[in-house]
């Protein structure tokens, strides 16, 4: 098909095109008053309004930490374009909002994705599409969106009818595991399983120290990493510069956890994005040594705490995946978490040509590393093995 010629030569092509569409709403810096299809709008870069994309997101019910502009800034440096765009609500505020990045490439076609997102009133995502198109003076589109919030067959219904599909090629379960932070500590702790309490107070008894760190060093972190990877047969899951990148643009949004034995040698890492009343694992790396004094057991209870007690009441464990990742399902099970299935990810396309070839890429993302050109869709995933940032 030409339009699958055509999506093969972006792979060596840059972004193009830049320009905005007449009549249609730029994404500067300037106020942006004019409403896109729906009620959209695209919401300024500038420091003030994205200060108030923050706000406006954790007033909202199901506002995930992935849909914060400090998240956008880290997905940013990661390739492709961050816009913000949302739907004002009569009353101030926004009903809905959703945070993407966005990819283009010749012939007026663009590729996008949106991590933890849309947020907010459903009903108003089926004229998203149409808003990026006009206000990104594109012709062709695909899109490919995970949202964090949890599944209902009415939202599920609703997004059949106005265009959009479970993807053909998924990056991975909409399933995970939750803690409700407003029990509090006794509550938590009685729902623990006997086992976890067993490794918890052995690793509190182990003369580990566990501290809250704002600026980690890269490099340590990864070597960290590198040895699990090495040990667990695993794919990189983050480089030294991606480390880099995250602790430089979403620390902020990031609580992260370093655990030290009596030498001071690190042992175990964790990492939960956090916005608001909610908290969401993104990643966690033991050495051999940490998994033999369960340091990863009192690094998740010390999380919890830390939450707690900066007003997290809704804590997601990262996902699971009880096929691929049994151990890590099982530690998570073991807290006495509840399993939701969330709404998880959906695609929209202007054909069925741009969507088949975007699913077939997405399926190809083993190789996809080589292909610098092409946005972070198939890296929906979280590195704790799940569908998570």
């Amino acid at each position: 098909m030409a339009m699958t010629a055509a999506i093969s030569d972006f792979l060596a092509s840059g972004d193009t095109d830049e320009r905005p569409a007449r009549g249609s709403v730029a994404t500067s810096d300037a106020a942006t008053s004019a409403a896109l299809p729906g009620g959209w709008v695209v919401v300024p870069a500038r420091a003030a309004a994205r200060a108030g994309w923050n706000a406006a997101l954790e007033a909202l019910p199901d506002g995930s930490p992935f849909q914060s502009d400090e998240w956008g800034a880290y997905r940013e440096n990661l390739g492709g374009r961050s816009l913000r765009y949302a739907v004002p609500a009569a009353g101030g505020g926004f009903r809905a909002m959703c945070l993407l990045q966005l990819r283009r490439f010749p012939d007026r076609t663009g590729i996008a994705c949106c991590i933890g997102g849309p947020v907010g009133d459903v009903s108003a995502w089926s004229d998203l599409p149409a808003a990026i198109l006009r206000s990104q003076n594109l012709s062709r589109l695909y899109v490919r969106f995970r949202c964090d919030r949890p599944r209902e067959a009415a939202d599920v219904v609703f997004l059949r009818r106005h265009g959009w599909q479970p993807p053909a090629v998924d990056t991975g379960l909409c399933l995970s595991l939750a803690l409700d932070l407003s029990t509090g500590p006794e509550a938590l702790l009685a729902g623990l399983d006997r086992r976890w309490r067993r490794n918890l107070r052995h690793a509190q008894e182990a003369g580990l120290t566990v501290a809250r760190v704002k600026n980690p060093d890269a490099g340590e972190v990864r070597a960290l990493f590198a040895e699990m990877e090495g040990r667990k047969h695993l794919p990189s899951l983050f480089s030294q510069a991606r480390l880099a990148a995250l602790f430089r643009h979403a620390g902020p949004r990031l609580s992260f956890l370093e655990c030290r034995d009596g030498a001071g040698r690190l042992v175990a890492v964790r990492g939960a994005a956090t916005v608001g009343d909610r908290a969401c694992d993104y990643l966690a790396a033991s050495s051999p040594e940490g998994r033999r004094l369960c340091a990863s057991y009192l690094l998740l209870w010390e999380q919890l705490a830390r939450c707690r007690r900066a007003g997290v009441v809704h804590y997601d464990l990262g996902g699971i995946d009880p096929w691929k990742n049994p151990g890590g399902h099982q530690f998570k099970r073991q807290t006495g978490a509840r399993e939701v299935e969330y709404l998880g990810e959906w695609d929209f396309a202007t054909s069925p040509a741009l969507r088949a070839t975007a699913n077939w890429l997405i399926g190809k993302r083993h190789w996809l590393p080589h292909l610098p050109h092409l946005p972070h869709l198939p890296r929906l995933g979280s590195p704790l093995g799940s569908s998570r940032g």
